[in-house]
């Protein structure tokens, strides 16, 4: 089991790697979601999309319900607070500048 951690914006994160590349959440598995260690700080979800665009990769964190990782178990309060952010990073095999292009989304609003 890997376990990552990273700063931004004064936030720490966390994001365990459970014998696979990929987290399950919703319905399948999203690439990547960090966990804030604070837990009404932003809760973040990344979907690394290859020869499409940031825009699918965001319709695919909404449509699988990513999110509900951060929701909490029906009739409960939510375990996390904060916002819920939906990184889409998208770029093309065959680009050879390397570019790429990202879209960040709120899916949620902190709770109060």
């Amino acid at each position: 089991m890997k376990f990552i951690l990273c700063w931004t914006n004064g936030t720490i994160y966390h994001h365990q790697d459970f014998a696979a590349d990929k987290d399950k959440a919703g319905v399948g598995y999203v690439d990547l979601i960090f966990y804030p260690f604070v837990k009404n700080d932003d809760c973040i979800i990344i979907e690394l999309k290859v020869n499409h665009t940031a825009d699918e990769a965001i319709r695919q964190i909404r449509e699988r319900q990513y999110a509900l990782r951060f929701e909490g178990k029906l009739g409960e309060n939510p375990e996390y607070t904060g916002r819920i952010l939906a990184v889409g990073i998208a770029y093309s095999k065959d680009d050879e500048n390397n570019r790429h292009e990202c879209k960040v989304e709120v899916l949620r609003e902190r709770l109060s």
